[in-house]
């Protein structure tokens, strides 16, 4: 807040009209907070001058201004007695002595002042006091952020229908991480101003029904954000989730971000049920099934208009994953529109799930011009290396108008033996459009460039050739 000294010699405040005065105090509030937590460091700003003071706490809610509250730093009685009536925001990690639960219990009896609340780590006996205190009202909660210890017993972790008092009218952002709360779709049907939903490792004792879970988010009209994942693989036990989906989608006006980690059935059925006219951005991690049925999924990508408009792929493999990434070549701030993370065992398995998802999902017309497929540096296994020539073609496949192919050192010499055992009559079935191919190291590796040799050799005889470089910047 070195800025403060500066601004109090380069300016009388008192001389400055009340309106700018509390411009340029919004501005230092808003840009020390974020979505999940607050900032008290307004309140050095209240100390420049009495005017300035006196204006701001005329206006508190106009400012957004709250008290953030730590049971382990102050009490809140001595809180209370320094401070004006104002919002309070209770952010606690790892809870542990008698002494800073007091502090919380007395700061969540406050329910009526709570705008914010952030749980991070609890243990089971502090959840046990504290858990119980939130099943009130808490009109005037905006952000709630619940994250559970990574040991504490699931049984205990079970939030009821009146968890905060069954409505939260005001509530904009909710995080919920480790925490059973199979009542959430009834609680959303209040939550009118959500705006961030994230429940994330929901353990098997809050398993929501996709048809529930649909019902609840037909009341957020202002939803940006939804992220939903399972900490295990169980079978949805409901039979409802293999019927036929209705014609009328719920729709969600504003989402634009969804995140899922669970089995293909509740995923099928969720994609289902909704419209999405605005998605930007959406991951996928699946658990095994034998079978990887995405019928669903695949229509509902492409009706996604932002979807449609990608113009790059990339395949990554990592030791516990293969993962897709569609991305926009000339943007910016967020390349990651749609991310799949086959969770298989086995590496052939999560090739052949990659490759049908490729074949399944893509938009069509292919919209894709470049094709990356590679291992991240410090991944070094050879694992990625040994599966049939037969996936990596069906991999390609799908890339029928990709003319850039890039490839990392780890997966060149796969991939250019799939591509050397194309017979000369079938040379273009596999990538027709192609015109480059970078490769990583390409002079370090004397097979690779042989068998990439032979390729080129073969499509320039089919009238399609195709330019070999070496690439210096690839990873892997």
């Amino acid at each position: 807040m070195g800025g403060i000294g500066q601004l109090r010699q380069q300016v009388t405040i008192e001389t400055l009209p009340d309106d700018v005065l509390l411009t340029i105090f919004k501005f230092f509030v808003n840009a020390m907070c974020s979505y999940y937590s607050a900032s008290e460091e307004w309140r050095m700003l209240v100390h420049v001058c009495r005017q300035w003071r006196n204006l701001v706490f005329t206006s508190p809610r106009h400012l957004n201004l709250q008290l953030l509250f730590r049971p382990s730093k102050r009490s809140v009685k001595k809180m209370l007695d320094i401070w004006p009536e104002l919002p309070i925001y209770i952010y606690a990690f790892k809870y542990s002595t008698k002494e800073i639960i007091d502090n919380a219990v007395a700061a969540l009896g406050l329910n009526r002042r709570v705008s914010g609340i952030r749980l991070e780590y609890t243990s089971d006996s502090a959840w046990e006091t504290l858990g119980p205190l939130m099943n009130h009202p808490f009109p005037a909660l905006t952000v709630l952020l619940v994250h559970r210890s990574y040991r504490s017993i699931e049984i205990e972790n079970t939030l009821s229908r009146s968890f905060l008092g069954g409505s939260a009218p005001s509530l904009r952002d909710l995080y919920l991480d480790r925490v059973a709360f199979p009542a959430l779709p009834g609680l959303l049907l209040s939550a009118t101003n959500l705006v961030r939903l994230r429940h994330n490792n929901i353990p098997p004792s809050g398993y929501i029904s996709p048809q529930a879970m649909v019902t609840g988010l037909s009341a957020l009209t202002r939803h940006e954000s939804l992220s939903l994942t399972f900490q295990t693989a169980q079978s949805p036990p409901d039979t409802a989730i293999r019927m036929p989906p209705p014609h009328a989608r719920t729709l969600l006006p504003a989402l634009t971000n969804l995140r899922f980690r669970g089995v293909p059935e509740y995923m099928e059925y969720l994609v289902a049920q909704i419209h999405v006219p605005l998605l930007e951005s959406m991951e996928i991690t699946f658990f095994h099934q034998e079978v990887l049925e995405i019928s669903e999924l695949a229509k509902f990508i492409r009706r996604a208009d932002n979807l449609s408009l990608v113009d790059r792929a990339e395949v990554t493999f990592r030791s516990s994953r293969i993962s897709i990434k569609l991305s926009q070549h000339l943007r910016r701030i967020d390349p990651k529109t749609l991310m799949l993370y086959p969770a298989c065992v086995e590496w052939d398995l999560r090739l052949s799930y990659l490759a049908h998802f490729c074949a399944s999902c893509l938009p069509t017309p292919s919209p894709f011009e470049s094709l990356h497929i590679h291992v991240p540096l410090g991944y070094m296994w050879q694992d990625v290396i040994n599966d049939p020539d037969a996936q990596w073609l069906e991999l390609l496949r799908p890339f029928n108008t990709v003319k850039h192919l890039r490839l990392s050192q780890i997966v060149a010499p796969r991939v250019a033996q799939a591509l050397r055992r194309l017979p000369s009559e079938r040379v273009t079935e596999v990538l027709p459009a192609l015109e480059v191919i970078f490769i990583s190291g390409l002079e370090l590796f004397g097979p690779v460039k042989e068998a990439m040799t032979e390729f080129a050799d073969a499509r320039q005889l089919s009238g399609h050739p195709v330019s070999i470089y070496d690439w210096e910047g690839g990873s892997g």
